[in-house]
């Protein structure tokens, strides 16, 4: 199975890049699959060995912050499930898997989502990671494509953990101008929810925003305290963040993922940015399938190509949000001057 993984920082242009491989005849295009099992908590990323019943547990159990992003009337154009009409509601869990990856793979992802209850719980026990393998080729083998492509918001943080399940895949790193990232984080639900996370993490010495749970709800400020339970939206939304803290944000995924993604051999790595692809989409779309080693289809560069819209935006001038990004600049400037001097794709 040839397995890739898109990494960014979020709000970069990785949707767009979902959407596009979503129409590729030869790639199993996996939505948002492990941001939406980050949300269960770190068990998704540990190595361990579990059955097929705990597997399934960790896949189809709710994924609260979304439940709570998806009752609470903001839109969060990621959230895919048909909530309206679908089985399962967000106010008594939809499970993780369902809420962006099902659906992006079919238009009946209950359904889907009742294949998959009736054969994993069966499988043996084994490694997360041999899991993860079997289930990309369970849904390879019931929906079609030679060439699996995960691709998840926010997915830098992730890295150290995909490169040590997955050590034989392939990472695209895709990055965008960080003032522009910040600004598209400020008014995004889930980054916002995601940021004061991480600094209700950082107040708590926890590892993962998605650690915190109800026990920690009085060791945390009044403002942060409803994070430990089910998110208050509004008060996500309300809340004062300047600008200049998503562009931290911002530059603190990059410069980590960074430093992780120049590890990896040459030839396991590919760098994309929002802006080139806007300029020269079948270019470097065709870059991008033949690095995941997908055909690049003449009629599906064509489509893909005209499905790239650019969006007019006021350039980002705040001084303080923009020396927030200088790192984050300064890494991908760094990252970018060791690839060209050492890959040719």
């Amino acid at each position: 199975m040839n397995l890739t993984f898109i990494v960014g920082s979020g709000r970069c242009g990785s949707t767009m890049l979902s959407r596009a491989l979503q129409a590729h005849p030869d790639v199993l295009s996996m939505n948002e699959f492990f941001t939406s099992l980050a949300c269960r908590g770190h068990l998704a990323f540990e190595g361990g060995v579990v059955d097929g019943r705990d597997f399934w547990s960790l896949l189809s159990g709710p994924a609260r912050p979304l439940d709570a992003i998806a009752a609470s009337g903001h839109p969060m154009p990621e959230l895919l499930y048909p909530y309206a009409d679908g089985r399962f509601r967000p106010e008594t869990g939809v499970p993780a898997i369902s809420h962006m990856a099902l659906p992006a793979l079919s238009a009946t992802p209950d359904a889907l989502h009742d294949d998959l209850a009736a054969t994993i719980p069966g499988w043996p026990a084994r490694p997360t990671a041999v899991h993860y393998r079997a289930l990309f080729a369970e849904l390879s083998r019931r929906l079609g494509g030679s060439v699996v492509v995960e691709r998840s918001g926010a997915s830098l943080a992730f890295l150290p953990a995909l490169c040590a399940m997955f050590p034989e895949a392939r990472f695209v790193h895709l990055s965008r101008s960080g003032p522009a990232c910040a600004l598209s984080m400020s008014r995004h639900i889930g980054f916002r929810t995601l940021l004061l996370r991480t600094r209700a993490m950082g107040l708590l010495g926890l590892t993962s925003p998605f650690q915190i749970g109800p026990e920690h709800a009085a060791s945390l400020p009044e403002h942060l305290a409803h994070l430990a339970g089910d998110v208050d939206c509004e008060l996500v939304m309300r809340s004062p963040i300047p600008l200049a803290a998503f562009g931290t944000f911002w530059s603190g995924l990059i410069t980590h993922g960074v430093e992780e993604f120049i590890r990896l051999p040459a030839d396991r790595r590919m760098a994309l940015t929002y802006e080139d692809i806007l300029d020269e989409p079948e270019h470097h779309l065709a870059r991008l399938a033949t690095f995941a080693e997908a055909e690049p289809d003449p009629a599906w560069l064509r489509d893909a190509a005209a499905s790239v819209v650019r969006t007019a935006r006021p350039p980002v001038t705040d001084p303080d949000t923009l020396a927030a990004c200088a790192p984050g600049e300064l890494a991908l400037h760094r990252q970018n001057r060791l690839l060209r001097a050492t890959t040719r794709v």
